[in-house]
């Protein structure tokens, strides 16, 4: 099944607070043995989704994480070191680290909007 599949499958159920979509990074021994046209065949993307009931973090169309969480209250976002801090259905914690996600400005403050809203609901 495809990540493009899974995403449909869990979203059709769950409520959408915050879908990122990003082309995914080119590997540096892709860039040296491809060249140029490795960009042409980059048609990989990376993810972070959150919904009412999960968090979901792919990249490279892989899915890394895929964590149940007990409501927007227990997600929280440190924008120093790009990293979701998370409590599941175990109380546990559970830390997501963005890194890889590459975020921009514009997407730290998106996703700090969406928890700071979402928390306020």
């Amino acid at each position: 099944m495809s990540i493009e599949n899974n995403i449909e499958t869990f979203l059709k159920h769950e409520k959408e607070l915050l879908f990122i979509k990003k082309k995914a990074e080119i590997g540096f021994w892709d860039y040296q043995i491809l060249g140029l046209f490795s960009f042409l065949l980059n048609r990989k993307n990376d993810y972070l989704i959150i919904t009412d009931k999960r968090v979901m973090y792919g990249l490279k169309d892989e899915i890394i994480k895929n964590i149940k969480h007990e409501g927007f209250n227990n997600i929280k976002f440190n924008s120093l070191n790009d990293e979701l801090i998370l409590t599941n259905e175990k109380n546990e914690n559970n830390i997501i680290n963005l890194k890889g996600l590459r975020l921009s400005y514009e997407e730290i403050q998106k996703i700090k909007k969406a928890l700071t809203n979402a928390s306020f609901n």
